[in-house]
C-alpha cells in the first residue's frame, strides 16, 4: 500500500503533510503507543520536546511527547534515520527562554530544524511579539538553524517572519486544544499566498479542518490534542484521521 501520508517539498524540506505530537501535559504516552502512532501515521517528522530541559543540559530531558519516553529510548527502539528530526521548543513564554532552550537543545542534539514557539501565559495562544524577537536573535546569531515558528494568524507578522528567513510558517487556526479549525480563513489564506509553505498548527479537530486549510493553500497540518480527547485510543483516532486525510488530499491533488 502506498504511503498514506503524502510527502511534499516545503521550501527544500521533504516533509509529510501530516505532522503529529505524542500527547500533552494531560496525556502522556508510553513507548508502545509512540511506535504504534508512528506506524499508523507514516509521518516523517519526529518532534523532540524540550519543555523539561534544564540549564544543566541533561540529554534525558529530550522527550518524545510528555511522558517518560526519551528521544534516545525511541532511537534504540526504531531506526530514525529516515525521519526529519525537529527540536520542539515548546511551552516557552518569553523570547529569552525560547532562545536559551533552542541553543541548549541544539548542543545536545545537533539537528538544525527547529519548531519554535513562544506562548502567552494560557499556553494555548502564540505571543507573536516575543516570538519575533526570538527568531530575529537566532537568525542573527545561529543562522544555520531552520526556524519554523508557531504564530498567531497575522498577515503582517507572517511577512516579517518570511523576511527573517523562516522556511515554513506554522499558523494557528484557533488556540491549542480548541479543536475549532480556522477562525479567520481570509487571513489564513492571505498568509498562504505569501510564497512560503504553511502548516496549520493549532485548533485542528477534524479532517474537515485540514481540508479547509489545504483549500486555502496550506501544505500540511499538525494534530495532537484531538487524538486524546475522543472515546477511542489515540492510535485509532490518528489512523482514522490519516485515512480520511489521505482520501481528501488525493482528491484535492487530482482536481
Amino acid at each position: 500500500m502506498a504511503n498514506r501520508n503524502i510527502i511534499v517539498d516545503m521550501n527544500g524540506y521533504k516533509l509529510s503533510r501530516i505532522w503529529h505530537c505524542f500527547g500533552n501535559y494531560m496525556h502522556a504516552v508510553d513507548l508502545p503507543t509512540v511506535l504504534a502512532m508512528l506506524d499508523v501515521s507514516e509521518t516523517n517528522v519526529i518532534p523532540v520536546n524540550t519543555h523539561n530541559l534544564s540549564a544543566s543540559g541533561d540529554r534525558d530531558d529530550l522527550l518524545i511527547g510528555f511522558g517518560g519516553v526519551t528521544y534516545d529510548t525511541l532511537a534504540r527502539a526504531r531506526d530514525l534515520s529516515g525521519f526529519v528530526h525537529m527540536l520542539n521548543i515548546n511551552h516557552q513564554t518569553s523570547a529569552e527562554a525560547a532562545i536559551a532552550k533552542t541553543l541548549l537543545a541544539y548542543e545536545l542534539l545537533p539537528e538544525p530544524v527547529i519548531k519554535i514557539e513562544v506562548l502567552n501565559s494560557d499556553l494555548a495562544t502564540a505571543n507573536n511579539a516575543q516570538l519575533l524577537s526570538a527568531v530575529a536573535y537566532l537568525r542573527k546569531h545561529a543562522r544555520h538553524l531552520a526556524l519554523m515558528p508557531l504564530m498567531a494568524c497575522s498577515v503582517e507578522d507572517a511577512k516579517v517572519f518570511i523576511d527573517l528567513g523562516c522556511p515554513v510558517l506554522r499558523v494557528m487556526g484557533t488556540p491549542i486544544g480548541a479543536g475549532s479549525g480556522i477562525s479567520d480563513p481570509e487571513a489564513f489564506g492571505r498568509i498562504c499566498e505569501l510564497g512560503v509553505p504553511v502548516v496549520l498548527d493549532g485548533g485542528v479537530g477534524s479532517v474537515d479542518h485540514f481540508v479547509q486549510a489545504c483549500d486555502l493553500g496550506a501544505q500540511g497540518c499538525l494534530v495532537n490534542s484531538m487524538l486524546f480527547t475522543q472515546s477511542s485510543d489515540p492510535v485509532t483516532v490518528l489512523r482514522d484521521f490519516v485515512d480520511g486525510s489521505y482520501e481528501a488530499m488525493t482528491q484535492l491533488d487530482a482536481a
